[in-house]
């Protein structure tokens, strides 16, 4: 959303004193294990940004966890690449050249400017996946982002695993169930989906190197369905927030009700 339609649409800007009490009206306290997905502009108009979202959300779970997904999709084998395609003439290329997976300074995409702001929080952790890292702050950031297994690339070696083992909470920012990554998790817990053959650029025996691996065809096709399923059962809770809405479910219950809805999916 542009941001002149953000303004016109906004009644009273937020502070960051309206969002951290909203989110404690929400339910979210301050020991809280929470996975935020965010889309700035669908708060409406934030004084301060993307960086208040953040240090509001620090604040609400001072003394737990906050985590976002900080994906870097421009590592990824180009021949996948449709938004937009580039040239089958170009993949060698891309192959030798396209610079390993960095912590520190591979960017994310699509992502967001809350995710964004919240990679360069002094004092968290990134995990090392060339593709699907996950950043994290807080008491049990360097335990979600340690060891993150290249494939299955969200599986349960991966910071989602982590937090299904967690008492964690998912907190949808002003975007809808399509951005839950937690739904990729029951995809790998359940094997609904395919295979598929891909690749990224890594640092291996302090070697820059192209490697392909195997991992799941992640398809978040019918995640909106499953999250109406979950609203409807009362398991997620759906909250106004400026023009927006926010949308906070539990971590585990909501992988394992969902893991039954793609089995029975799958057998229809």
């Amino acid at each position: 959303m542009k941001e002149v339609d953000v303004i016109k649409q906004t009644a009273t800007p937020l502070t960051k004193e309206d969002l951290t009490v909203a989110f404690k009206q929400m339910g979210i306290t301050t020991d809280d294990v929470i996975l935020v997905h965010s889309s700035l502009s669908r708060l409406g108009f934030v004084i301060g940004g993307a960086q208040t979202v953040v240090e509001s959300l620090c604040e609400t779970v001072s003394s737990g966890t906050l985590v976002m997904p900080t994906h870097s999709g421009d590592l990824s084998d180009p021949k996948y690449w449709e938004n937009p395609p580039v040239p089958k003439e170009w993949f060698e290329s891309l192959y030798e050249a396209m610079p390993a997976f960095s912590k520190a300074l591979t960017p994310t995409r699509g992502m967001g400017k809350i995710v964004d702001t919240f990679l360069r929080k002094s004092g968290s952790y990134r995990s090392n996946h060339p593709q699907v890292s996950f950043t994290a702050y807080g008491k049990e950031a360097k335990l979600i982002t340690e060891n993150h297994h290249l494939t299955p690339s969200l599986g349960i070696n991966s910071p989602l695993g982590k937090l299904y083992t967690l008492p964690s909470k998912i907190v949808l920012l002003g975007v809808s169930f399509e951005s839950c990554t937690a739904f990729h998790l029951s995809e790998v817990l359940t094997k609904t989906v395919a295979m598929k053959e891909t690749g990224a650029p890594i640092m291996k025996d302090g070697i820059r190197q192209w490697v392909t691996f195997e991992d799941y065809d992640y398809d978040s096709e019918h995640f909106l369905q499953y999250g109406e399923v979950l609203l409807k059962e009362g398991m997620a809770k759906r909250y106004p927030l400026g023009i927006g809405e926010v949308t906070i479910l539990p971590f585990k219950a909501s992988v394992d009700r969902v893991s039954e809805l793609m089995l029975k999916r799958q057998s229809n």
